[in-house]
């Protein structure tokens, strides 16, 4: 499993599975970017969402009355 594995870190010469600390940095490192990543996609499926609804919503609405009471 690559999550596991012992990745060397620049400017050191023990992986870092070797430092708890820094280990323990990068997990919450990269537990902070997949959130990021993860809140961004539902952000934009829920954009897409509510702008589908709403040209359904002002799409069925006659909004621009024509001069002779014509719709």
């Amino acid at each position: 499993m690559t999550l596991l594995m012992q990745w060397p870190m620049p400017g050191r010469a023990e992986p870092a599975a070797g430092n708890v600390e820094v280990a323990a940095g990068n997990m919450i490192e990269m537990l902070a970017v997949l959130s990021a990543v993860s809140y961004w996609s539902c952000t934009i499926q829920f954009w897409t969402f509510a702008r589908a609804l709403t040209g359904a919503y002002l799409g069925s609405r006659g909004l621009i009355t024509m001069e002779g009471g014509d719709t």
